[in-house]
């Protein structure tokens, strides 16, 4: 049964570096960041760092959540570099900046392993979407 856990954790460390790999991606020849898609799917998708994050925190494995979190402040990061794809590029601005605050909120509240204030910056990030996604992506289809 402990190899069985030994295992999953390796897994589950190895697609992290995948992920990290993803948001770190730069070009040498251009220093190009990874794509709002690249880093959408890196943080938010059903294997992203926030689900990561939050299934590590609700779990009292702190030293697994600021690992994730770190990772998600990466590239959070990184999505302000990136151009406007729809909408205004002042307004891109400062969503993609308050963004990539919110996910340091989280590695703050991950470092502090402060289960409150984790749940409140968590629930800030995640629920900032919306606004942004109906903004520059044109909101649910």
């Amino acid at each position: 049964m402990r190899g069985l856990q030994m295992v999953r954790k390796l897994g589950a460390m190895l697609a992290g570096f995948g992920m990290v790999a993803v948001c770190l991606a730069v070009n040498a020849a251009d220093d190009k960041s990874p794509s709002t898609k690249e880093i959408m799917k890196a943080v938010s998708s059903k294997e992203g760092f926030c689900g990561k994050c939050v299934a590590a925190a609700k779990g009292e494995k702190w030293e697994d959540a600021q690992k994730f979190a770190k990772q998600l402040v990466e590239c959070a990061a990184a999505l302000p570099k990136n151009k406007c794809p729809k909408g205004d590029a002042e307004s891109w601005a400062k969503l993609t900046k308050e963004y990539a605050e919110q996910a340091a909120a989280i590695s703050k509240a991950a470092e502090a392993k402060d289960a409150k204030e984790f749940g409140a910056a968590v629930k800030t990030f995640t629920s900032s979407c919306k606004a942004c996604h109906d903004a520059h992506k044109g909101g649910k289809k």
